[in-house]
């Protein structure tokens, strides 16, 4: 009773993951949740201050569909000060989420036949979204060994004059990676020769990054401005998940098709949240420098008990708030007699036996590899490695 376009879309791994550990929370289970994408901070002070001002002001009704002025103009001289590139606010989108301003560039972009080249690992909905768009994606193949950035001949040998979308993330979910300049470089001289390709960049982790700070494609190659899509929001930098606000920006004929989409589907994001979201952005940015300071001490700590299990392999991320770390020397093993041939039986048994919610690395495209998020306390870093450990020596 459904389409057919239906028939090729997966329900979201992490999603899956973390309703499962709430059902068995539930049910009275002890159980460590690393599969969920989310700070275990507060909403800021001042953020939180914003939203019961206008909430009590009666700032409740519908807003024009892509946001506020006021939000996106706030948008506009963020992303300024970040990356050094100015986008009038009639150029900024305000989506229930990035994740919302992901998927209406898709719905805008993408016709039957197009072809969207995705860096794997991906996050798990970017191939959804495209398969949603009616367009086939297509997989950049990157390598640990590369710190899992992009080969600029490799990109090139896979982009064609059906090629739409190049879209990424970079710091990478899953993978943490953060991009160089010289990556970005050669991204950049890639797509030059590919002139109908339009660049989806999901910046969505760009504050959360470990020595140094994140390079923006714009900085290195401002030329390609009129056929890239910035896409950011509040949910990881100012610890705003559930408020679901993000944006995009970018050339006006794609912001205009993408506000269409929104016109017709979600309308305007929350009120409430757009008034926390120009607190966010105009506000003390403090706050997020000591959340990001947090969340490095829980990089270090992760990685170092990993780095403890037999069988286990871990690298330091270097940004945003997940370890994707290679479990492939647990599989082949065997669990009460019964082969543990993926890491999604793996995921199965740390869940359900152990009681650590992680991510298969098969929802990212990549067999092997489990992603692990230190979005929670030193605590249960500590409890849920001592459990991953106990796992692996129960393998035999």
């Amino acid at each position: 009773m459904t389409s057919r376009r239906l028939d090729a879309v997966k329900p979201s791994a992490t999603m899956a993951m973390t309703a499962r550990a709430i059902q068995l929370r539930r049910e009275g289970r002890d159980i460590v949740s690393l599969s969920v994408g989310e700070p275990d901070f507060p909403v800021f002070p001042h953020v939180a201050e914003a939203i019961t001002d206008a909430l009590r002001k009666g700032y409740t009704k519908y807003t024009p569909s892509s946001g506020t002025a006021e939000l996106r103009e706030a948008v506009s001289d963020w992303m300024f000060k970040e990356i050094g590139v100015r986008w009038p606010a009639a150029q900024v989108i305000a989506t229930s989420g990035a994740k919302q301003a992901l998927y209406n560039a898709c719905m805008a972009l993408l016709d039957e036949g197009d072809e969207a080249v995705i860096p794997n690992p991906y996050w798990v909905s970017y191939p959804e979204m495209v398969r949603l768009a009616g367009a086939k994606p297509l997989d950049l193949m990157l390598r640990q060994e590369d710190g899992w950035s992009p080969r600029s001949d490799d990109l090139e040998r896979l982009l064609t004059p059906r090629t739409r979308v190049f879209m990424f993330s970079s710091p990478s979910n899953p993978t943490g990676a953060v991009w160089s300049a010289e990556a970005m470089r050669g991204v950049a001289r890639a797509l030059e020769k590919f002139p109908r390709v339009v660049i989806l960049s999901d910046d969505i982790y760009d504050r959360l990054v470990y020595g140094g700070k994140a390079t923006n494609i714009l900085q290195i190659a401002p030329q390609l401005k009129d056929r890239t899509v910035l896409v950011n929001g509040c949910s990881k930098a100012y610890a705003m998940t559930g408020l679901r606000l993000g944006w995009a920006c970018g050339p006006a004929e794609i912001i205009s098709g993408m506000s269409k989409v929104q016109d017709a589907s979600t309308s305007n994001p929350s009120s409430l949240s757009q008034y926390g979201a120009v607190a966010a952005l105009r506000g003390p940015q403090e706050p997020v420098e000591a959340m990001r300071l947090q969340f490095e001490k829980r990089r270090h700590l992760m990685v170092e008990l990993l780095r403890q299990v037999r069988g286990v392999e871990a690298h330091a991320p270097d940004g945003a708030f997940y370890v994707f770390a290679d479990f492939s020397g647990l599989l082949s093993r065997k669990y009460r007699g019964e082969p543990v041939a993926t890491t999604q039986r793996l995921a199965e048994i740390l869940l359900e036996e152990f009681g650590v919610a992680t991510v298969p690395g098969s929802a990212f495209g990549r067999e092997g590899y489990l992603r692990l998020s230190f979005a929670i306390s030193e605590g249960d870093i500590r409890k849920a490695m001592e459990r991953v450990a106990r796992c692996a020596s129960a393998l035999e």
